[in-house]
C-alpha cells in the first residue's frame, strides 16, 4: 500500500473514532467520508495525480466535499436526518463509479445519492 494509502487508513479510522467519542455524525462527517471514499477509489484506480482526472487528492477531496455539500443540503440532510443504510448504498455505488465512470454507473451513484434517497423526509 502506498503512503497516500496508508494516511488515507489513519484519517479514515480517526474520523471514526472521533465520531464514536463525541456523539452522533454530522452531515459534514457523511459528506466527508463520501467525498474521501470517493477520491480513496480514483486515487486506487489510477484518476489522481499531474495530467489525470483530479491533480491532486486534496483538489480532489475539494471538489467532491463541494458536489456533496450541493448533493446534501443543510435544510434537508442534518445528521440526524441521513438514513444510514441509504448512505451505504451510496458509498457502495460510489466506489464502482469513481473508477468506471461509465454514464450508467454515473447515473446510478446520482440517483444512489440525491438527497431524496439518503435524507429523511
Amino acid at each position: 500500500m502506498r503512503t497516500t494509502g496508508w494516511l488515507n487508513l489513519f484519517v479514515v479510522l480517526a474520523v471514526a473514532l472521533s465520531q464514536f467519542a463525541c456523539g452522533e455524525p454530522t452531515r459534514e462527517d457523511y459528506r466527508d467520508e463520501a467525498a474521501e471514499t470517493f477520491c480513496d477509489r480514483s486515487d486506487d484506480c489510477g484518476n489522481v495525480g499531474e495530467g489525470r482526472t483530479y491533480s491532486s487528492y486534496s483538489d480532489c477531496l475539494v471538489e467532491k466535499k463541494a458536489d456533496f455539500n450541493d448533493v446534501w443540503p443543510a435544510d434537508q440532510c442534518s445528521g440526524d436526518r441521513i438514513i444510514e443504510s441509504q448512505f451505504d448504498r451510496c458509498l457502495d455505488r460510489i466506489k464502482v463509479s469513481a473508477c468506471d465512470g461509465s454514464w450508467l454507473d454515473q447515473l446510478s451513484t446520482l440517483n444512489e445519492c440525491r438527497a431524496g434517497n439518503v435524507c429523511a423526509n
